[in-house]
């Protein structure tokens, strides 16, 4: 291929890149969500879409239809040899500004030329002299990305042969389209931030033209147990061995995650399928998860698949699906977790399953929560749920409040309830639902007949029972607490009812937490400030 042929195929992907980031725009008046993937590889998708905007009510997105018109019938830009430099190019077109497509390739700055013609790894300097490095397709030997640096994700990036990646306090990984960050089974990485100078994974798209889906997140693969056999995480291709996690090892270590912040994340990689904020595949008990925030993921803000990964001191605010998703097994323990969803997008903040073709397969998932402040805007039009507990999921969950759910609080589905309550696998105490459910009074209604999808359990009866969960009146937390970009997760007093639930015994566990909720009532230092940011884009 000439430097021509591969100039215009830079301009093919970027402008159809630009033409999804259009579509994506006109979301609200209509335009329907436009796949990026599906864009490059698959003619007749494109060709639908591109039918579609040229009817559109939109003299700039018809525009990029009428130039895309000009790509050869049938073009697939998204082969497996050349889709990650396809990303490479298109997103280096992006660190060069606007209008680059219309310049000559030979009035390119010599080190953004390097990049376009397909070298790995470049040092650049970007227009605020800030040194910036491109981060290669393998991390192969052990890596330091050193504090002062921005780290430029251009395809997707993976940490293999047992490489340990150590990022340094104040480091910012920046994604481009197509971009992840992803730590194979053996693999490590050490990210360790400070309160004052957190690690902070964004979008490459500068402030105030961000969004959810911006490149592709964080994945952490492990070789703890699971209960899938040959389970392999999605977005990566079938062949490809890096994909797989799993293991017997649930002692093992991912590594560390400490005073990080994943923002706009959850690439689209097909049809109904993205990257999560954060995903952890195997991760053994021996990983550290704290400090983490996940904020506007396209997909689930964080996704735990089998392993014994533990988590505390959490923040997910925003995620297009779920907030906090499990399955596969997972049997870690989480504790002060905060999940916020936005109004009008996102589904539940908990998504919990084991299998969902075979619910009792083993080992189960079973985790444990403790103080756990779950939010939504009432005055949603999306229907919101709380939780949704189903596909053979135990769990133990103490010490919750749950504020502004304006679907159901908390939803138990399958046919194995009865028994997973009458094993204690599935425990509920300390519970306050505030706000939440169609009849904010009666949140669990018994359900109709030809809506059963619990095999008869009454809900009502098992989380009204015995004082496992109280409908309240004041949740205590300030108007503030499902504000999208200034919210205050501090509750102002405590809720009366019901009392607290002892905080499980152990290292991991806080167990001075004894109040409802993720975060101490008028507490004047809660643990979430000072690195956490909830910017709109």
């Amino acid at each position: 291929m000439t430097d021509q042929d591969s100039f215009d195929r830079v301009r093919a992907v970027d402008l159809l890149w630009a033409f999804k980031r259009r579509c994506d725009a006109l979301g609200a008046q209509g335009m329907p969500m436009v796949h990026f993937r599906m864009l490059l590889g698959d003619p007749a998708y494109r060709s639908e879409v591109l039918t579609r905007a040229r009817g559109f009510d939109d003299a700039e997105l018809r525009a990029f239809a009428a130039q895309l018109e000009a790509l050869p019938e049938g073009a697939v830009l998204a082969d497996t040899r050349n889709a990650a430099s396809d990303r490479r190019h298109a997103e280096t077109a992006a660190s060069v500004g606007q209008g680059w497509m219309q310049r000559p390739l030979r009035t390119l700055a010599p080190a953004a030329l390097l990049v376009v013609l397909g070298l790995a790894s470049v040092v650049l300097f970007g227009l605020s002299g800030k040194q910036e490095v491109v981060v290669p397709d393998q991390i192969r030997s052990d890596t330091t990305w050193k504090a002062g640096k921005t780290y430029i994700l251009t395809s997707r990036s993976f940490v293999q042969n047992g490489a340990v990646l150590t990022i340094e306090p104040g480091v910012i990984i920046q994604g481009r389209p197509g971009s992840a960050l992803i730590v194979t089974r053996g693999a490590r990485l050490y990210a360790s931030g400070k309160r004052e100078a957190p690690i902070v994974f964004t979008s490459a798209s500068p402030a105030g033209r961000r969004r959810a889906g911006d490149w592709g997140g964080l994945v952490l693969l492990g070789d703890a147990s699971i209960n899938r056999e040959g389970a392999r995480i999605e977005g990566i291709e079938a062949d490809d061995p890096r994909a797989a996690f799993g293991g017997r090892n649930d002692d093992g270590s991912c590594g560390v995650l400490d005073h990080v912040r994943i923002e706009f994340a959850g690439y689209e990689l097909m049809r109904n399928v993205e990257l999560n904020g954060l995903t952890l595949g195997g991760c053994g008990r021996n990983t550290i998860v704290r400090n983490v925030q996940v904020h506007r993921a396209l997909d689930d803000g964080i996704e735990v698949f089998g392993g014994t990964v533990d988590l505390s001191r959490i923040v997910i605010t925003g995620a297009h699906d779920d907030g906090f998703d499990w399955d596969m097994g997972w049997r870690g323990r989480v504790q002060h977790l905060i999940v916020q969803l936005h109004p009008d997008i996102g589904d539940n903040a908990f998504e919990g399953d084991n299998d969902a073709e075979q619910p009792d397969a083993e080992p189960r998932s079973a985790p444990t929560f403790s103080n756990v402040t779950l939010i939504a805007d009432r005055g949603s039009q999306r229907a919101h749920r709380a939780m949704t507990i189903r596909q053979g999921s135990a769990g133990v969950f103490r010490n919750v409040l749950i504020t502004g759910f304006n679907n159901e609080a908390i939803d138990l589905r399958g046919d194995g309830l009865a028994q997973l309550a009458a094993s204690n696998v599935l425990q509920f105490g300390g519970i306050a639902v505030h706000a939440s459910g169609v009849h904010p009074r009666n949140p669990f209604p018994e359900e109709r007949a030809e809506q059963d999808d619990d095999g008869g359990f009454s809900e009502a009866d098992f989380l009204l029972g015995q004082g496992r969960v109280s409908v309240v009146s004041d949740s205590g937390l300030p108007l503030q607490a499902s504000s999208p970009i200034e919210p205050d997760f501090t509750a102002q007093r405590s809720v009366p009812d019901p009392a607290p639930s002892a905080v499980p015994q152990g290292e991991f566990w806080n167990e001075g937490a004894n109040y409802i909720g993720a975060v101490r009532p008028q507490s004047r230092e809660p643990w979430f400030a000072g690195w956490t940011a909830f910017p709109r884009d």
